[in-house]
């Protein structure tokens, strides 16, 4: 009765192929390839204009609170008035300014990531495919995989060979 199970249970899983599975850092690709680092740097250069631009409106607030401090000490209601609303409106400026930047970051970075994965993706299924990989999963999904498994260095050399070429 036991060899009968044995031949019926184990022949079948002697007989399965060994599956091919691979895990790579997308984290890791976006901070190693170089369409990633250029990716980085055009948005610090951005960072960079928007914290220029902020500097200048707060500048110009500061100097308009002293003028306003100023005024009431020795201006009519009226003057000290249209001070506080001009304030006002630089300091809503600013918020406005502020907000914008951090939408148009959120969009740009959103946008290269998505443009970097999906160029992946391709080279992904290539390897896969070359390979004989049955899956391969990101890393940020895996709780637990040997090293052996990742294959993100492979995965930055071609892209990097594929960015090259454009």
């Amino acid at each position: 009765m036991a060899a009968l199970f044995l031949a019926f249970w184990g022949g079948s899983a002697l007989a399965a192929d060994v599956a091919k599975i691979g895990v790579v850092d997308f984290q890791r690709v976006l901070k190693e390839s170089r369409a990633g680092r250029e990716a980085a740097e055009a948005l610090r250069t951005k960072q960079a204009e928007r914290t220029a631009e902020l500097g200048r409106l707060k500048k110009r607030i500061g100097a308009l609170q002293g003028d306003l401090e100023n005024l009431a000490l020795s201006a009519t209601s009226r003057d000290v008035g249209e001070k506080r609303k001009e304030l006002e409106t630089l300091l809503g400026e600013f918020k406005a300014a502020d907000q914008k930047y951090s939408r148009l970051f959120e969009e740009i970075n959103r946008r290269q990531t998505e443009k970097i994965r999906t160029e992946l993706a391709g080279l992904i299924d290539g390897l896969g495919r070359k390979g004989g990989y049955l899956l391969i999963v990101e890393k940020k999904e895996v709780l637990y995989a040997p090293k052996s498994m990742d294959m993100t260095s492979r995965l930055i050399g071609l892209y990097d060979k594929a960015y090259e070429k454009r």
